[in-house]
């Protein structure tokens, strides 16, 4: 169907992030067992005292790409939750829980869980300091626990390719890791989605683009809006104070033409053994989005495939599943105040659909190219997009560019302390 219509993209923020196994918000299955069939196994313990949530009776977020926490969130950090929290760390560690677990790609998930909850954790205004210093404590160790050497990381799958060379996702592009094919990578050692590259640091971020005329076109079509001589105009509409103003994208830039198509994909970064932040071939996930036939404002369609730690674990589709048109999810990405679990105790938690709210921040009601909130990051002054490079090196650089960054983070240093005075 040549990559059309189906492929959908969230360049920026969409809002949301994780995805529901079914039309519900995303509900752990009864039962389940996740990192071992036995549901009682320390590393699935260890997994629902960290990740699930429970309202009304359900549990929600077992198989949910990040965790269900807010900035005023306290579960974990007073009550029950918390001295659950600390019993259950603490029995990991006692008992070298490490240890009972081999398979490596279990292993980078299981650390990509800790640390999310441990950067949440850091942050240094947030409530219950000495709550959270506790955990972090133990959350460091486990980390350093579970590590990978940077070879075991290097080995780990490619999901993208296992996903695309499963045929399982009909609407997932095939060639995005094609250096000859039609996407281009944008962007240089900065990222593109700076909002994302600092909410989601522990993730690198690499922005491609597609025109149907292929690489060619695309790239001369890149081309052209960098080399426009005015690729930013004042934005009357809006005033501040002391008549200081904002710009905006110069509408007279090149339009964007039907059918274009730009994709976001999300990998994991990796704590190696050394301690050193490294880039994995784990995808998170890959969110595509297509313009179509319209006139002034677009008519744009949106698709995104997560990250499924079920389907990861048991080699199915590169462990990625397709959001569905009604699935639906709570908002956390961009959005770091209420928890929605702790606002009315006994109120049915709801969420959005999560492909309905992608035109929150990429609205038909705005021009084409004022939708895309990460183009601001490739006209000038900033490098251009040149395609007479090795394509596919922009996304390798991206990844380790992303590296760098986390590890000049503050949650970083915290870890960083903790890692060091903690028994290898």
């Amino acid at each position: 169907m040549g990559r059309s219509a189906a492929f959908v993209f969230t360049i920026l923020t969409i809002g949301l992030t994780g995805v529901a196994d079914t039309a519900q918000l995303a509900r752990s299955a009864p039962g389940a067992g996740l990192y071992d069939p036995n549901t009682n196994h320390l590393w699935n313990r260890v997994h629902r005292t960290l990740n699930v949530r429970t309202s009304g009776g359900q549990d929600f977020g077992a198989d949910r790409l990040d965790p269900l926490v807010w900035g005023d969130t306290q579960h974990l950090l007073t009550g029950a939750s918390h001295t659950q929290a600390l019993a259950t760390l603490d029995e990991f560690i006692k008992r070298r829980g490490e240890l009972l677990i081999v398979d490596p790609t279990r292993r980078a998930i299981f650390q990509r869980d800790l640390w999310a909850i441990f950067d949440w954790l850091a942050e240094p205004y947030g409530p219950n300091q000495d709550a959270r210093r506790a955990l972090m404590t133990r959350l460091a160790r486990m980390i350093r626990g579970v590590a990978l050497t940077r070879d075991q990381i290097a080995r780990l799958p490619d999901t993208y390719r296992a996903a695309a060379a499963s045929r399982a996702l009909p609407s997932l592009p095939e060639d995005l890791d094609t250096p000859s094919g039609p996407w281009i990578a944008v962007g240089g050692l900065a990222s593109v989605v700076p909002q994302h590259a600092d909410e989601l640091s522990r993730s690198a971020f690499v922005v491609l683009w597609r025109l149907p005329g292929g690489a060619a076109d695309t790239a001369g079509y890149l081309t052209r809006l960098w080399e426009s001589p005015q690729p930013f105009v004042s934005d009357e509409s809006f005033q501040i104070r002391d008549g200081e103003r904002r710009v905006k994208i110069n509408p007279a830039l090149p339009p964007i033409p039907d059918w274009t198509q730009i994709a976001l994909v999300r990998t994991a970064l990796l704590i190696d053994r050394d301690g050193r932040v490294v880039p994995s071939r784990l995808v998170e996930s890959i969110q595509l989005r297509t313009f179509n036939t319209g006139s002034f404002n677009s008519v744009q369609t949106f698709a995104e495939f997560m990250m499924s730690r079920t389907a990861l674990f048991a080699g199915q589709s590169g462990g990625l599943k397709a959001l569905r048109p009604d699935d639906e999810d709570l908002l956390t990405f961009s959005d770091k105040g209420m928890d929605n679990f702790e606002h009315a105790p006994g109120r049915a938690v709801r969420g959005n659909r999560v492909l309905d709210m992608c035109g929150a921040c990429h609205s038909d009601l705005a021009p084409r190219l004022e939708s895309i909130r990460s183009l601001p990051h490739i006209l000038r002054p900033n490098a251009l997009v040149d395609s007479r490079h090795e394509r596919w090196v922009r996304w390798n650089s991206q990844a380790d560019a992303a590296a760098r960054l986390k590890a000049n983070r503050y949650d970083w240093g915290v870890l960083q302390a903790l890692w060091r005075s903690t028994p290898r």
